[in-house]
């Protein structure tokens, strides 16, 4: 994975004019513009299911997603975004997603540490440029890292949370972003990692050589 921090400057530039996707909404066309969420209490109420995808338009807009936790404790902040085709031909995907988001209550969550300078993508392994065809109904893998308060040291508890009710992100080639439920409360310390994610992957590997 790279890490440049430069990278999330362009990220931002992007995200100024992107359809925002607020979670357990539909779709909505304002714009996606990121600035930290006010910290809040963890949230009690159910992840709302994501929207559908559409029917037409490109093959990448006929995915859902969903977050799978990593199961290994060396790991903690590492996530899986599945992407589930459930559209009716098989579609192939290269490269990372873009203008990935946590979302929260009232909009985008970024952590106070990275701002404008974290990268919010990753390939150490060199899988940005491998081409991963999704037959329907199968699944492919976006890795990603997310900063839950729960993964946290003990003695590190997390000053800042954030209630965070899915991830946003718009597939290569799509035209629209799509949202993988979540409920989860995450930090958003200056020593918090911002949300970096790995490129389309046919199996849930990390990223990163230090996921």
């Amino acid at each position: 994975m790279c890490t440049m921090r430069h990278m999330r400057r362009a990220r931002s530039a992007a995200l100024g004019g992107i359809v925002t996707v607020w979670a357990g909404a539909t779709l909505s066309a304002c714009t996606f513009g990121i600035a930290p969420s006010e910290p809040s209490a963890p949230s009690t109420a159910s992840s709302a299911d994501a929207p559908s995808p559409t029917v037409d338009g490109p093959c990448p807009d006929h995915f859902t997603a969903r977050v799978e936790w990593g199961a290994d404790p060396a790991a903690p902040t590492t996530a899986y975004l599945a992407l589930t085709n459930v559209g009716e031909s098989a579609c192939t995907l290269t490269g990372f997603p873009t203008d990935t988001a946590l979302l929260g209550a009232s909009g985008p969550i970024e952590t106070v540490g990275y701002g404008l300078d974290g990268s919010p993508t990753a390939d150490a392994r060199g899988r940005a440029g491998v081409a991963v065809t999704v037959e329907p109904g199968e699944a492919a893998y976006v890795w990603a890292r997310i900063s839950r308060t729960a993964a946290r040291p003990s003695d590190d508890p997390c000053r800042l949370p954030v209630a965070a009710t899915g991830v946003a992100l718009v597939l290569p080639g799509a035209s629209a972003p799509i949202v993988a439920p979540v409920d989860a409360e995450v930090c958003v310390d200056d020593d918090a990692d911002d949300l970096q994610v790995g490129p389309v992957d046919s199996e849930r590997r990390p990223a990163s050589a230090d996921g």
